[in-house]
């Protein structure tokens, strides 16, 4: 048989660190069978972000190049600013919501790409934009060996009336359906270092949830059939200060009352405020043993409750207690010994001891955030012979911003192991 004719032009790709040659065997009609064009299908992996692919094609003496594709535009990613790496920087929004119990956003950014080495590159600024009238105050907390840090935005007191103010305005005798939260619009740009602010426009992120209207969790347990204790049903973190509030229902007129505290190493008693300055006055005195503190406060009557004839009204507010939770000292579970005292008491109660533990973590894991090279997978094993491998890292957050990477091993499923296999 004759000789196929083709055009003799060489096809190369340049600047791409990974690519294949294709050919389709369904054709009836073999390719590149003239001598005035010439064609080729090429499958390009693991293109860099913010670069471009750059296609050769030489006939002797002749060449030419010309550049093939845009940079890559993955949501929740934009590439990384001129003159720096062949980066990406993907950030990760770790709250939908935010309270005013609990005011912080957290946004975790990482660099993505197979150009990124640690420690040997310089890390582009990043700065976080709110569409609302206020800035919040923002913290960054970087993690360079895992190429991560996280930014924590306090979001102002203020955001979370704008709901308020305009449901007040609403007739209060006309039912009405809940309100939806406000919302805020998270915005973030990158520079290169030293650019801060200067780098390429701000990118949508996502919205965060302003939910005004939740209130603390709490729990109540009875000291007495008059005297009840109101806690923060949460776990709490060393060097954290919490609130427990004494409440009187309506059927005591004692003037006085006495309250012991007996709290195991880890927990301290710091404060005591009565909730009525101008009914009750409250001292505060500490002792302190090898294993135990006691904290006693000596309330007394020293006028007429505001409204009241001289008998505490529906389950009011008696005395705050301000506690701390100490640093590097007790265990996870640290209990607190309560019993209260005070005339006309009766004897039964006035033994009765009521111990309620705090639970205490040293690290309170607010997210797991997977981190990858590459966001999609494609299996080249039918190409190339070799299995694709794609490793995974598994970062947690803690609240505060502190980010590490995660020993154990992580267990995962794929939803088809004849294509994916996890290990």
């Amino acid at each position: 048989p004759p000789d196929p004719v083709f055009l003799p032009a060489e096809l190369e790709v340049l600047g791409v660190p990974e690519y294949y040659r294709l050919q389709r065997v369904d054709q009836d009609v073999p390719p590149n069978s003239s001598l005035h064009s010439r064609s080729e299908t090429f499958l390009l992996l693991r293109h860099q972000a913010g670069s471009q692919a750059l296609l050769q094609a030489t006939y002797p003496p002749f060449s030419t190049r010309q550049v093939n594709g845009t940079p890559s535009d993955h949501p929740g990613m934009i590439p990384s600013p001129p003159g720096s790496a062949s980066w990406a920087i993907r950030a990760v929004s770790l709250e939908s919501s935010v309270s005013p119990a609990e005011p912080v956003a957290r946004v975790l950014f990482h660099l993505h790409g197979p150009d990124w080495m640690p420690g040997k590159q310089d890390h582009p600024g990043i700065q976080d934009h709110a569409e609302v009238q206020d800035q919040p105050r923002d913290w960054d907390h970087a993690a360079a060996p895992l190429g991560v840090c996280v930014v924590e935005l306090e979001i102002p007191a203020r955001w979370f009336s704008l709901g308020s103010h305009r449901s007040r305005r609403r007739d209060r005798d006309t039912p009405s359906p809940p309100e939806p939260p406000e919302a805020a619009e998270l915005h973030y740009s990158v520079g290169g270092p030293g650019e801060c602010g200067k780098g390429e426009p701000p990118q949508f992120l996502g919205m965060l949830e302003l939910r005004a209207g939740e209130p603390e969790r709490r729990q109540e347990v009875r000291l007495d059939d008059k005297v009840m204790l109101s806690v923060p049903d949460a776990t709490l973190r060393p060097g954290q200060r919490f609130r427990a509030t004494i409440t009187l229902r309506n059927n005591f007129t004692a003037h006085g009352l006495t309250l012991r505290v007996k709290a195991k190493k880890g927990l301290q008693v710091v404060a005591a405020h009565p909730a009525i300055p101008s009914a009750w006055s409250a001292h505060l005195e500490h002792s302190r043993g090898p294993k135990h503190s006691l904290a006693v406060v000596t309330c007394r009557r020293i006028g007429d409750i505001p409204g009241s004839s001289g008998r505490v009204s529906d389950s009011a507010a008696f005395l705050h207690l301000e506690l701390a939770v100490e640093n590097g000292t007790g265990g996870p579970a640290r209990p607190l010994t309560w019993q209260v005292e005070y005339p006309g008491q009766d004897p039964e109660s006035q033994k009765d001891k009521l111990v309620w533990e705090i639970q205490v973590a040293e690290r309170e894991i607010r997210a797991l955030v997977p981190l990858v090279q590459e966001l999609e997978i494609l299996n080249t094993a039918p190409l190339t012979g070799i299995p694709r491998v794609i490793p995974v890292k598994v970062v947690a957050v803690e609240a505060g911003g502190g980010v590490s990477e995660l020993a154990d091993p992580v267990g995962c499923e794929s939803a088809d192991k004849q294509v994916l296999q996890v290990s």
